[in-house]
């Protein structure tokens, strides 16, 4: 678990040192961790064992996604836009599943 904290907090860092240095928000996202969707999703999958846990469209122009390890050891929250390019939003360890909301009827 170390490893991939370690891991992501580099790329949180790295994205505060590209704010300070002037970067914009479209060149920061090019620059950390964009892709096709279905790159992000294997690597995911390969790297931290993540599947897609939930999802919910963002008006009609993204669909925001978490993904999710085995017993929420590790997750990642992704966004995808219209044209299918995906970019990690925020990741981390220990998701927590509210027994009260995951028991809810939709």
């Amino acid at each position: 678990m170390k490893r991939i904290y370690t891991h992501r907090m580099m790329m949180f860092v790295f994205a505060m040192a590209l704010e300070a240095a002037g970067f914009t928000a479209a060149a920061r996202a090019e620059i950390l961790a964009c892709a096709k969707h279905a790159e992000i999703a294997e690597y995911l999958k390969s790297e931290f064992q993540e599947l897609q846990g939930a999802y919910g469209l963002v008006g009609d122009k993204a669909i925001l996604e978490l993904y999710l390890s085995a017993k929420g050891a590790t997750w990642t929250i992704i966004v995808t836009d219209v044209s299918g390019k995906s970019c990690i939003l925020a990741a981390g360890e220990s998701w927590e599943q509210r027994p009260d909301v995951a028991m809810l009827k939709m």
